[in-house]
C-alpha cells in the first residue's frame, strides 16, 4: 500500500520525535556523554580511528600476530566506557538496544553529523604522496607480471607440483600486483582518500550495516565457555572461536536478542535513504548525571584534536566496554 507524501512526512517526524525522547533516555542511562557517544559512532561507521592526514596512517595488510592484528583491528573498530552498562545489563536490553540504534540512526541524519564528517574529513586530506619509481621500472614491473602469470598457469597444468608452492607464487603474484597498483597512481594516498570520505557518506554507512548483517550471520550465540580461570576470564571451548575478530565477539557478548533487535533495526533502515536530504538539529542534550547527584565534568580534548574533531575522545583510555561486558557476564 502507498501512502501520500504528506502521511509520509508526518510519519517521519514522528518517529524523529519519539527518537529524541528515547535517545535522550539510552545516552543518559548509560552514564555517557553526547559527545562522546557521538565520536564513537562516527569513528565505528567510518571504520576509522585515526585523527592525522591520510599518509600517516599505515595501511592494514592483515598480516602479523595475534596482539598485532588486535591492535589493527582497534584501528577501526572500538566500544566506548560505560560507568552505568550494568543497570543496562540486568534490565532490559532489547530496549536499550532500540533506543541506541534510533540514537544511532538520527545522528546520522543530523546536521551535526555533517558538520563533524566534514571537519573529520579535512583532517585526513593526504599532505603527502608515497615514493613513486620512474617509468622504466614501472614497465619493468608489469613485464615481470605477465612472466609469472604464465609461469604459474603453467605450475597448475603440472600434476605434480605441490599445491603449497603454487600457494606461495599466487601470494607473491597477488604482491607484485599490488605494489604495481599503487605505482601507476600518481596519487594513491589521495585516492584512499577520497574513496574513505566520499562528498556523500551514505554509501560508507550503507557497507558498514551490510557488513554488519553479513558478520553477524555468522556468529554462532550458542557457543560453549570454558569454566572461568584465575583472572575470572572465560574462553571459547572451540579455540578457532578465540581466533574471531573484536566485532564478532562483540557481537556475541551482547546475545542473540540484542543482535535480533540490532539485525531487524539495521535490515528496515536499509530499505530506505540512508542519510535523509533533509538534515535534522540534535537536542540540546543534558549531561548525564553521576552517582552523588552531580553532573559530570565534559570531557576535554587535547589541542591538536579540537582542529580535527568536535567528537572528543576521552583524555584517558578507560576501561572500554568490552571489559565492562567481561566483567558483567564473566567472560
Amino acid at each position: 500500500m502507498r501512502y501520500p507524501k504528506t502521511n509520509l512526512v508526518l510519519s517521519a517526524l514522528f518517529l524523529f520525535i519519539c527518537g529524541f525522547k528515547a535517545a535522550d533516555n539510552i545516552i543518559a542511562r548509560l552514564g555517557m556523554e553526547q559527545q562522546n557517544a557521538r565520536h564513537y559512532i562516527m569513528s565505528n561507521l567510518l571504520g576509522n580511528f585515526e585523527m592525522g592526514p591520510t599518509d600517516d596512517q599505515e595501511e592494514d595488510n592483515g598480516d602479523g600476530s595475534d596482539y598485532l592484528n588486535a591492535y589493527r583491528e582497534r584501528k577501526s573498530f572500538r566500544l566506548p566506557y560505560a560507568r552505568l552498562l550494568p543497570s543496562i545489563i540486568s534490565g532490559d536490553k532489547t530496549g536499550a538496544a532500540r533506543e541506541l540504534c534510533a540514537y544511532i540512526k538520527m545522528y546520522v541524519n543530523s546536521q551535526e553529523f555533517m558538520e563533524d564528517y566534514v571537519k573529520r574529513k579535512d583532517a585526513a586530506k593526504p599532505t603527502s604522496e608515497p615514493w613513486r619509481p620512474d617509468t622504466e621500472t614501472i614497465n619493468s614491473q608489469r613485464q615481470s607480471i605477465k612472466e609469472m602469470e604464465k609461469q604459474v598457469a603453467d605450475m597448475k597444468k603440472n600434476k605434480q607440483m605441490q599445491p603449497e608452492i603454487i600457494a606461495s607464487f599466487e601470494k607473491s603474484l597477488a604482491d607484485q600486483k599490488k605494489q604495481l597498483a599503487q605505482w601507476e597512481d600518481p596519487t594513491p594516498n589521495k585516492t584512499r582518500w577520497e574513496n574513505s570520505f566520499p562528498a556523500d557518506p551514505s554509501p560508507v554507512i550503507r557497507k558498514r550495516l551490510q557488513d554488519y548483517l553479513t558478520l553477524v550471520a555468522t556468529v554462532d550465540f550458542s557457543a560453549q565457555l570454558t569454566a572461568p580461570d584465575k583472572y575470572k576470564i572465560r574462553k571459547f571451548v572451540n579455540p578457532e572461536l578465540e581466533k574471531k575478530s573484536l566485532k564478532w565477539k562483540a557481537c556475541f557478548r551482547a546475545g542473540k536478542e540484542v543482535n535480533d533487535v540490532v539485525t531487524a533495526f539495521v535490515k528496515e533502515w536499509l530499505k530506505g535513504e540512508i542519510i535523509s536530504k533533509e538534515k535534522i538539529k540534535m537536542p540540546d542534550y543534558k549531561t548525564p548525571a553521576t552517582d552523588a547527584g552531580q553532573t559530570s565534568p565534559p570531557v576535554t580534548t587535547r589541542a591538536n584534536e579540537t582542529k580535527t574533531d568536535s567528537l572528543a575522545k576521552p583524555v584517558k583510555d578507560k576501561k572500554n566496554l568490552l571489559n565492562k561486558l567481561k566483567r558483567a557476564t564473566g567472560f
